[in-house]
């Protein structure tokens, strides 16, 4: 083989290898960010719920109310 041929390759196989390192670092950061977004989707219903909730309480009138049954 040449010379010319065995720098070609040798270039070749830096690139990659750099490629390589590009994409497992992608990767990784594509699979924090998806970790983020559950996380994030999981307390935004949990805020939802609380939200209902507490718009159901405000709706309630106080004569909605019963009394304890001690009156």
């Amino acid at each position: 083989m040449s010379q010319d041929a065995s720098n070609r390759i040798d270039e070749l196989e830096i690139h990659i290898a750099h490629l390589e390192s590009s994409i497992h670092d992608m990767s990784d950061m594509i699979k924090s960010q998806w970790d983020r977004i559950d996380l994030l989707e999981r307390r935004n219903k949990l805020m939802a719920e609380d939200i209902k909730r507490l718009v159901d309480f405000l709706r309630t009138s106080p004569e909605d109310d019963t009394p304890p049954p001690h009156y």
